[in-house]
């Protein structure tokens, strides 16, 4: 079952869906700021206690700090800074709340910050961000461990989807913390994606160009969802952005 959508006019769009999993350990968000958008999403790590947990305080720790530090006049090198010390704080959060049937609790998290058509973009773990204009490019490079053997030439990007360990994280909020940012310039009509491996896994290149580019992001995301729900034996959670033309 598809989940409830949010969405923001024409320009933003995000869902969350259990998937075949029973407990649904993704979580997002999507926030206005004085001149541009914050988005956000969260994974709680597999395999480890509370990872619903995680990701939800993962999100509302990051939301409230750019929610009180953002200013509209801020540089670009200022977001990058902001964005890394809001991953830092909802690191300290989940880190202080991961006592009794919590310890060890984690999470991925990928977030931008989005205004006058420049995005910038912070990560850890291996949720994605992905610029769409006619192509697809990931924006961000896992941290896993299936990420390092192939760019240590071990491993054949065609093989990640089967390979055992592809669920290996090796940073992430509340483990082995480091956060990486980058910047996106976004053109008229250009998508950006936010999304978790239950999302993204299980669509080919293809889908998402081709909807992508005639679509609103509700649209959009809509419809990749029904397709990823057939196939995800995981939750599945995703934010679009579509910059106005």
């Amino acid at each position: 079952m598809i989940g409830q959508m949010v969405t923001i006019g024409r320009e933003i769009a995000g869902i969350t869906c259990r998937g075949g999993r029973t407990v649904n350990e993704d979580s997002y968000t999507i926030l206005p700021l004085s001149s541009g958008y914050l988005i956000a999403v969260a994974d709680g790590i597999g395999g480890q206690r509370a990872g619903d947990r995680a990701s939800s305080l993962a999100i509302s720790t990051l939301k409230d700090f750019i929610s009180e530090k953002y200013t509209a006049g801020m540089r670009n090198d200022e977001c990058h800074e902001l964005l890394r010390e809001g991953f830092a704080a909802a690191d300290c959060a989940v880190k202080e709340a991961a006592v009794g049937d919590a310890k060890g609790m984690g999470t991925t998290l990928v977030a931008a910050i989005i205004r006058r058509g420049v995005a910038i973009i912070a990560h850890t773990g291996d949720s994605r961000a992905y610029h769409l204009s006619g192509q697809v490019v990931s924006v961000t490079r896992d941290h896993s461990l299936v990420s390092d053997m192939v760019e240590r030439g071990l491993l054949d990007p065609s093989e990640i989807l089967h390979h055992p360990l592809r669920s290996y994280i090796t940073r992430s909020i509340g483990g082995d913390f480091i956060v990486t940012s980058t910047m996106d310039i976004l053109h008229p009509g250009d998508v950006l994606l936010l999304a978790t491996d239950g999302f993204y896994e299980y669509l080919d290149e293809d889908a998402l160009v081709c909807e992508s580019l005639r679509l609103d992001p509700a649209d959009i995301l809509h419809r990749l969802m029904q397709k990823v729900l057939m196939i995800t034996p995981d939750n599945a959670t995703a934010v679009i952005y579509r910059h106005p033309v």
